[in-house]
Order: C-alpha cells, then sequence, then structure tokens
C-alpha cells in the first residue's frame, strides 16, 4: 500500500458525476504532493462513459475508484425504513466506516464544492476523540427560522450545528460507537424532513465535533465572511450553483477548474440549458423549506418535545 495515503470520498449518480469531478480536480489541483490521494465516488447508477471521464483524472499521486453500494445497501435493505434510500446519495456517507475498514479517518466532499485550500491540512488534524470533524452551518446562524428548528426539532445549538457537506469522518469512532446502527434506528423514529441526513448527522455527533475554521466549508449564503485569498472551501449550496446561474456568487472558481476538466463544455451546456422557470422554482424550493422548518417546529409531536415528554414521564 502507498504511504501517505489520504482518502477522499464523494458520493453521485449520473447527472451530477461531472461536478464531482470538478470538484475533485480542484482539490488535486490544491492539494500538497507529497500525498497521495484515493479518490473514491461512491454510487449506484454512474455510467461507464462517465466513469472513463472521470479516470482522466488520474495522475502519480491521485486514483480514482468508483464503488457502487447497490450490493451493500441490498445487504442491510431489511434493516432501512424509507423506500428511497437508493436515490438518496447523501446518505452514503453513512457507510464509509463499514465498508472502509483499512481507514481510521477519511474525508467526506459534497460535489456541488470548489476546494482551494491544500486539504492534507485538515487531514493531518487531530480529532482526539470526537465523531466528525466539521464547520458550523451558516444556514442556522444567519436565518432565524433554522436557528430555531435545529434547537426546537433537532435538539442541537445552532452554534453547534455542522453542514455534513465537508466532514472528515473518524472512522474508528464511527464503528466504536456504532454510528451506522444508531442512524438505521434513529430513521425508524423520527423523520428529518428539513435538512435530512445532516440533522441526523448532527444529532448522533453532538458534544463529538472537532470544529474546523468556517473557511474550510464557506457557503455560498448570505453573509460571507472570507476575503478571497482566505477561502479554503466554497460551498455553492441551494440556489448558488454556478452551472444554474449565470450571475453566481464566486462563479469564477467554478468555471476556472471546471475549464481544466473534459466535462468543461458539458458544465456550460447545463447552464445554458436551464431555464429561467427551473430559476424560479429553485427560489420557490428555498422559500417552502423554511415553511417547512416552520411546520416541523409547530409540530406537536416532533422530535425533541417527544423526547422531552418522554424523560417528564420517566422522572
Amino acid at each position: 500500500m502507498k504511504k501517505n495515503i489520504i482518502p477522499i470520498f464523494y458520493a453521485c449518480d449520473d447527472n451530477f458525476v461531472k461536478y464531482t469531478m470538478i470538484s475533485a480536480k480542484s482539490l488535486i489541483e490544491n492539494a500538497n504532493k507529497d500525498y497521495f490521494y484515493k479518490i473514491y465516488i461512491l454510487h449506484t447508477t454512474v455510467s461507464k462513459s462517465f466513469m472513463e471521464k472521470a479516470y482522466t483524472l488520474n495522475q502519480e499521486n491521485v486514483d480514482v475508484e468508483f464503488v457502487n453500494v447497490t450490493e451493500y445497501l441490498d445487504s442491510i435493505s431489511d434493516k432501512l425504513p424509507i423506500r428511497d434510500y437508493y436515490s438518496k446519495t447523501t446518505y452514503y456517507r453513512l457507510f464509509i466506516a463499514e465498508m472502509f475498514p483499512q481507514y481510521d479517518k477519511a474525508i467526506y466532499i459534497d460535489s456541488d464544492t470548489i476546494v482551494l485550500g491544500d486539504i492534507s491540512e485538515v487531514y493531518n488534524q487531530d480529532m482526539g476523540d470526537n465523531y466528525v470533524a466539521g464547520c458550523n452551518e451558516q444556514a442556522m446562524l444567519q436565518v432565524e427560522t433554522y436557528g430555531r428548528y435545529v434547537e426546537e426539532v433537532v435538539g442541537v445549538s445552532r452554534y453547534q450545528y455542522f453542514n455534513a457537506g465537508f466532514i472528515m469522518i473518524n472512522t474508528v469512532q464511527f464503528r466504536k460507537q456504532e454510528i451506522l446502527r444508531r442512524f438505521v434506528e434513529l430513521l425508524g423514529v423520527y423523520n428529518f424532513v428539513v435538512t435530512q441526513d445532516e440533522d441526523y448527522l448532527n444529532l448522533l455527533c453532538k458534544d463529538h465535533v472537532h470544529w474546523l475554521d468556517n473557511s474550510w466549508n464557506t457557503e455560498v449564503f448570505g453573509e460571507v465572511k472570507y476575503k478571497d485569498e482566505d477561502i479554503n472551501l466554497l460551498h455553492y449550496i441551494m440556489w448558488s450553483k454556478p452551472w444554474h446561474f449565470k450571475d453566481a456568487r464566486y462563479k469564477e472558481y467554478f468555471w476556472k477548474y471546471a475549464e481544466m476538466t473534459c466535462v468543461y463544455e458539458e458544465a456550460l451546456a447545463d447552464l445554458e440549458a436551464y431555464t429561467d422557470e427551473q430559476r424560479r422554482q429553485a427560489f420557490i424550493g428555498a422559500e417552502n423549506l423554511e415553511k417547512l422548518a416552520l411546520k416541523e417546529i409547530e409540530r406537536p409531536d416532533n422530535y425533541l418535545k417527544v423526547q422531552m415528554s418522554k424523560k417528564m414521564l420517566a422522572a
């Protein structure tokens, strides 16, 4: 086995793999060349043609490997209480610790990101016994509704809630604490519908988070508090996607790295094909998400209220 391996994980389907490639390209271009980067792309539906395109990222210190998680999903399907699990690619990050026992820690990155810093600086941080390393979720800090939601429904302080789009997973602790088993159990207890797996992860990892500087997950949302030169990772959340909006903030970084890949023209075509109606629906979707958060807060049987009731009855 090669020395100084840093395992990097993405999860996507055929519709998103081109953006995974662009994110990975930015990571590769800015990473310390003294390390070997093993980039795993977890999927169930990526075509061979897209795989071949992604393999063009390979170089002396980089190896891209696609891992089909279908067999693993089948092996635990009887434990999963939701039917559309296969389509929820972001849930795949929960499988990393169990599927890759050779690693003590691993980095997971969402595909709608551009990595501008040296990823080895994060990987080399000491997590101690914490389950994950991550950055504050800005939506919870900057929007009162979302702050109330995580505190009044999930039961996590808005100041202690991390965005799961860029995390380092302490896979030793994930296995030791049986995070996957507990996650599956929680799925059967309550359906978190606002940020979904992010809510589950925050609940399961509560009080066991190693906090990274927020420059490592600079969400393109609301107020961005970093100068361009201090940003280590851009995260194009919600309606900020440069391949959907021509006026997207920080679009120049996305297109810089897109142009370095063989999918540049395809990404440009996606931008041109995205309609004004789709853009309008994206904003409506954002508005509806905040309404959903309010609805969850008001539910008499939301997760935290039920848990508090159980504690009162047990007292």
